[in-house]
Parts: C-alpha cells; sequence; structure tokens
C-alpha cells in the first residue's frame, strides 16, 4: 500500500523528472517528436473514462460558459500579462504565448473530483473547451506573433493532441483499466515530459539561472498567488463551491505538458529557449496543485457562510 501511494504521488514523479532532467539531460533530436508520443498516451489515459451526454450541455450551459471564459478570457489573459514581463526576449515571449494558446489542463478532471467539486460539469467543460480550442489556439497564436508559426500548423498538432486522444480512448475504455494503473501512467508520462523538457534544455538553465529564476517567480505569481485571488472573488461573489473550484482550476491551470511538446516541435528549431516557459510552468503547477489540494479546504470550507447562503436562496 505505500509503495502504491507513492507511485499514484504526481509530487514524486515531477521531482524524480526534475533531478533526472537536470542531472543528466537529454540531448536527443527527435526530442520533440518524443514528447509528442509521451502527451499522447498521457491525454489517452486522462481522458479515459469521462462520460457525457447531449442533454448535459443544456443542463449546464451556463456553467460551461463561465468556464470557457475562465480558461480562454481570465487564464489567457493572465499568462499572456505574465508574458509581457519577458517581452524583450523573443524566444521566452513565443514561449509564453504558446502557453497561452493552449486549452486548461486535463488535470481539472481529478483536480475536481480531489477538491469535491462538480466532475459532471468540469467534464462537459473540458469537452467544450477542447473542442473550441481547435479553432482558439491557432487564432491567438496569428493574433500575437503572427507567422513566427503557421496556424495550420498548430491546428494539425492540436488534433494530434485531442482528436486521436479522445478516439483512443474508444478502444482503452473496454480494458476498463483500474483506476490506480491510470494514474501511474498518467504520471510516468509527467516524469517523462518534465525529464525531456528540463533535460533538453539543460545547459541553458545552468548558464542562465537569473532567466529561469525570474520565470519561476512569474509562474508562482501566475498561478499560486492568483489562484487565491480567485478563490476570494469567488466566495464574496456567493458561487457555488462545487462550481468554483472548478472555475478556479480553470483560471490557473494550463495544459503546460502540450505547450512544451508543441514548443519543441514547432519553435525549437529557431527559438529553442521558448520551450522554458512551459517547462517551468510545467512545474510549478504540479507544485501547486498539491498545495491547492491540501489548503482548499482552509480556503473555502465546503460550508462556508457564502454556500450556505447560496443554497438557502
Amino acid at each position: 500500500m505505500a509503495l502504491l501511494n507513492v507511485l499514484t504521488d504526481v509530487k514524486v514523479w515531477v521531482v524524480l523528472g526534475i533531478v533526472l532532467g537536470l542531472a543528466v539531460g537529454f540531448d536527443n533530436p527527435n526530442s520533440g517528436t518524443i514528447l509528442m508520443i509521451v502527451l499522447m498516451i498521457q491525454m489517452t489515459l486522462a481522458l479515459d473514462g469521462l462520460h457525457y451526454q447531449k442533454e448535459d450541455f443544456v443542463k449546464y450551459r451556463k456553467s460551461v460558459l463561465i468556464s470557457i471564459f475562465c480558461c480562454f478570457v481570465v487564464n489567457t489573459s493572465l499568462t499572456i500579462a505574465t508574458g509581457l514581463l519577458f517581452i524583450h526576449d523573443t524566444a521566452l515571449w513565443y514561449g509564453w504565448i504558446m502557453l497561452a494558446a493552449v486549452p486548461c489542463a486535463v488535470s481539472l478532471i481529478p483536480g475536481s473530483l480531489f477538491m469535491h467539486g462538480d466532475t459532471k460539469m468540469a467534464v462537459l467543460s473540458l469537452v467544450a473547451i477542447y473542442m473550441l480550442s481547435l479553432a482558439l489556439s491557432p487564432l491567438i497564436t496569428k493574433f500575437l506573433i503572427g507567422d513566427a508559426i503557421e496556424p495550420l500548423d498548430i491546428l494539425k498538432y492540436i488534433i494530434l493532441f485531442i482528436i486521436i486522444p479522445f478516439i483512443l480512448t474508444v478502444p482503452l475504455g473496454k480494458l476498463h483499466l483500474p483506476r490506480a494503473p491510470k494514474i501511474i501512467g498518467i504520471n510516468v508520462m509527467m516524469f517523462l515530459l518534465v525529464a525531456i523538457g528540463l533535460g533538453s534544455r539543460r545547459d541553458y538553465i545552468f548558464s542562465e539561472p537569473g532567466v529561469i529564476m525570474w520565470l519561476t517567480l512569474a509562474s508562482i505569481l501566475r498561478v499560486f498567488v492568483f489562484s487565491i485571488v480567485v478563490v476570494y472573488v469567488l466566495k464574496k461573489s456567493g458561487c457555488r463551491r462545487e462550481h468554483g473550484v472548478n472555475y478556479m482550476v480553470l483560471a490557473v491551470w494550463r495544459n503546460s505538458s502540450m505547450a512544451v511538446s508543441m514548443c519543441m516541435v514547432l519553435l525549437a528549431a529557431e527559438y529553442p529557449e521558448a520551450v522554458l516557459p512551459s517547462v517551468i510552468s510545467l512545474v510549478v503547477e504540479a507544485a501547486w496543485f498539491a498545495f491547492i489540494n491540501s489548503s482548499i479546504k482552509r480556503l473555502w470550507p465546503e460550508e462556508c457562510p457564502e454556500t450556505q447562503a447560496v443554497q438557502a436562496q
């Protein structure tokens, strides 16, 4: 049981990925392709078991619209604003824009489960957001960085990272994989993403510690600090807690793994450092997930006065 607890703890795998990436490095010309395959496997495992019906979208339409707003207006704007701090460095700026363009993390679903959110709403929001990202992700990159990345290339890889995993969940679902093996598989893929992402830029990280420090501080501000602000605002607005925890996740957590892969494939040749904002964000978001899971009951108790007032209406 102790071993299973370790294997299903994403923090352990992220730390191992950081240690291996920085200690050994990963100098491989095919690292971008490897990351693509790893991410597709991770996405497929994460999406396995999601169930929804068309009529559910009618019932949750308002919540889904707010979720889209949190992801592609609040979160995207916040990420772009953070990137403006690095606009003097073209590679880092492009990296922040790629991070701003991708959708929310698939881990919205386990996050909703762990924090006692409305999981059905989280599933419907995730489906809607990922379908919209097929159009929005290429548009965001085209508008902010012009022809540095061909929009059709963005669309092609978004399809690879989203549509194919959705399709693969059909045969995977017939295997009825238990929860523990799926979580371990997702964690192993996270380990590889961190190790390859950091390892491929190991020399730069050690040669420019100041840049890495500022990227880390910016990511902490964007994720840790802003998530607490969002919780405070949602509580004061009388938002239902089971919806609010989902909105909070959507407002700060991006699919950094997807951004890492797309930077490696589309930008690495000309702007090798573009992957750094996404890699650092990936590590910071993993740490934030551990923090918010252990702190949310204090930040937003399930029987807080705001929730009771809403329920009484």
